[in-house]
């Protein structure tokens, strides 16, 4: 049976635009789901409850390469797996395959104590909640205080929504930073993250600009309220020094080319870079950024904290395409990562740091 998943957000697809055919029959024999946009994951939710899709068969994730389809499957695949299902990413209509998924598993290792321990208390805010669409990427807060001793502290968002409708462009943006600053002076916080999306509807503007920002700051800020990221760029920031850039892989080929695409970058990591519209919304300011080609880590803390993704990367080149995330990095690894990515994610986002660094996540 095909079941079809679009946004209302995304209003620049239908649940007619298919990203391939396959035959009737394929469709009859198999739970197939096609992943049309992002922001679907809660409405895939939405059919396992109602026993539409059965966890216990295997599922075929009919994706394209273009408005946030692929990071999409990927958080359902990775919420699949973690509840012992069986699924396949389908880029084209021959991908009917299920590969060995072991194979990857030498890439994720169980991360050492450096990794995870603070000898400080951190205190990291969670502006509103997770967005709904993270569903593999829940954690427990008391195991991230054991695990970590970081204390994520819940704040209304109200707290940041009582600014009230602002200026459509660049000083409404920077409104939404001068807050989050007090926010997070208020709360005395060494990292942030916020449920963003809920900025369009109440502020009418982004968060973009200010997540930017905070990070140039030296304060990690996350993107949708996820928390694995967040924890992740607190890893990255004490092992190296340097600010993350929180990305989804948009487009994944098998010889290990990866486009990771977001709205927002942290400016001192970019060349060169320039503002435009959030890419889903169409509203407020977004950052389109190009970094240096060069050498960068690919990291991934998972959200329970038992594994690590820490590979060595190349990026190679940047561009722009108005039908995704407007920041996008093309990065060079191997074909095992590109496997990795395709069977057996931590989830979707994943965050880059400059340099090689890699060994620092795993020696001690």
């Amino acid at each position: 049976m095909l079941h079809t998943l679009c946004s209302k957000l995304h209003t620049e697809v239908s649940t007619s635009d298919l990203p391939f055919k396959v035959s009737d029959t394929f469709i009859e024999e198999n739970q197939v789901v096609a992943i049309l946009s992002g922001g679907t994951e809660a409405d895939f939710m939405g059919l396992v409850r109602a026993k539409e899709v059965d966890l216990k068969r295997p599922i075929y994730l009919m994706v394209s390469g273009y408005s946030n389809s692929l990071p999409a499957a990927l958080e359902i695949l990775s919420f699949i797996r973690q509840r012992k299902g069986i699924a396949k990413i389908m880029q084209h209509p021959a991908d009917t395959v299920f590969p060995d998924a072991s194979e990857t598993e030498s890439l994720t290792r169980t991360p050492l104590e450096k990794v995870l321990k603070n000898e400080k208390k951190m205190r990291l805010g969670v502006v509103g909640k997770s967005s709904d669409w993270l569903i593999a990427s829940q954690v427990d807060y008391k195991t991230v205080l054991a695990k970590m001793n970081c204390e994520l502290i819940d704040i209304p968002f109200e707290e940041l929504s009582s600014l009230g409708e602002v200026d459509p462009g660049m000083k409404g943006a920077e409104a939404i930073y001068e807050r989050l600053k007090e926010i997070v002076a208020k709360h005395k916080l060494d990292g942030i993250t916020l449920r963003c999306f809920d900025l369009f509807t109440t502020v009418k503007n982004t968060g973009c600009i200010a997540v930017s920002k905070l990070n140039d700051d030296g304060i990690p800020a996350a993107c949708e309220g996820d928390i694995p990221v967040l924890l992740t760029m607190m890893a990255c920031k004490k092992l190296t020094g340097e600010s993350g850039w929180m990305g989804s892989p948009a487009r994944i080929q098998p010889d290990g080319q990866i486009l990771m695409a977001k709205c927002t970058i942290a400016l001192s990591m970019t060349s060169k870079h320039e503002y435009t519209t959030h890419f889903e919304s169409g509203i407020g300011v977004a950052i389109h950024g190009e970094v240096p080609a060069g050498d960068y880590t690919l990291v991934k803390l998972s959200q329970d904290m038992q594994r690590l993704l820490a590979v060595n990367v190349k990026v190679t080149h940047c561009q722009f395409e108005q039908n995704m995330c407007r920041t996008q990095i093309w990065i060079q690894t191997t074909p095992i990562v590109s496997q990795y990515m395709l069977t057996s994610p931590l989830s979707d986002h994943h965050v880059l740091i400059k340099g090689h660094h890699a060994a620092k996540f795993w020696r001690a």
